[in-house]
């Protein structure tokens, strides 16, 4: 999804858009890769040179609540990287513990395979996170 169908979509939903959300935004979807919160800041900078770190991170906490953006290598809080969502298929992430790289796993059956808790049988799955963190090739062969 490219920035403008983005835009579109939080209009949609009747979000605030500010000219830091759409330049967050405009960051995220304009990448092929999860990117940090300090490599957002440093692509909004451009446009928004009076941003600052902190508004960043205040405005992807909220379009990840939202929806719009999701967190990526949650074991780590200062590695966490953010990716654009927008009306992508949902995916998961292999993470490789000694470079960081991030692989996108297309096929996710958990909805289908994982059982509810035991103490509520009714429980209604309606979203869930995983990550699988292991040593790409790259850094095997190293």
């Amino acid at each position: 999804m490219d920035s403008h169908s983005a835009i579109d979509l939080i209009r949609k939903k009747s979000k605030k858009l500010t000219p830091q959300r759409l330049a967050i935004l405009k960051a995220l979807a304009s990448e092929k890769k999860p990117l940090s919160a300090k490599e957002v800041f440093e692509r909004v900078q451009s446009s928004q040179p009076t941003i600052g770190l902190d508004t960043v991170y205040r405005n992807l906490i909220m379009l990840t609540e939202k929806g719009y953006v999701s967190q990526v290598n949650l074991q780590n809080k200062r590695t966490t990287l953010f990716e654009f969502q927008g009306e992508e298929k949902h995916h998961h992430h292999a993470i490789c513990v000694e470079c960081g790289g991030v692989f996108c796993i297309d096929a996710c059956k958990l909805p289908r395979i994982l059982p509810g808790p035991d103490e509520d049988p009714g429980f209604k799955i309606e979203s869930h996170v995983f990550e699988v963190y292991g040593t790409c090739s790259g850094c095997q062969s190293a």
